[in-house]
């Protein structure tokens, strides 16, 4: 089942991803989480794939966790290489590694460091709806998500 996010995290930010996972789908948002989504006797990884080409956008919940997850590398290579759009949370201040910022050096950032963090799940669900309303009317070019990523992070 296609869902609009894929939220890609380190299992040790469980917490953080939970709750930015619950306020958008409160939002009428429908995201993905591994492992929640992944259907039991189903290949993982596979499943995986599947969510991350079926979603519109990929939400990084990035902190020194995920910075040196393999896993959460591999996802957000997956979703620049299917031409998914990366909105980073950033919930701890810490500078991305060269792999990761490789992918995600010129990207707007959402800073959600200072407590709580709940307080900052509004700019993302307005910045996600706004990447999902533009691509459901075909403009997803490069300088129109930048454009509209920048008026709300």
């Amino acid at each position: 089942m296609a869902r609009d996010i894929f939220i890609s995290y380190s299992s040790q930010d469980q917490g953080a991803a939970t709750a930015a996972c619950s306020f958008l789908e409160h939002r009428g948002i429908e995201c993905w989480m591994a492992p929640r989504d992944v259907s039991p006797g189903h290949d993982y990884a596979e499943a995986l794939v599947n969510a991350i080409s079926d979603c519109q956008a990929l939400v990084l919940i990035f902190s020194s966790h995920s910075n040196n997850s393999n896993q959460v590398r591999r996802e957000v290579e997956r979703a620049v290489s299917t031409g998914k759009v990366i909105l980073p949370v950033r919930i701890e201040d810490v500078a991305p590694s060269n792999a990761l910022e490789y992918f995600i050096g010129n990207t707007h950032w959402l800073d959600a460091i200072g407590p709580p963090l709940e307080a900052h799940f509004g700019k993302l669900a307005t910045s996600v709806e706004n990447v999902l309303g533009l691509r459901a009317l075909g403009k997803t070019s490069p300088d129109n998500l930048e454009r509209a990523l920048a008026d709300q992070l």
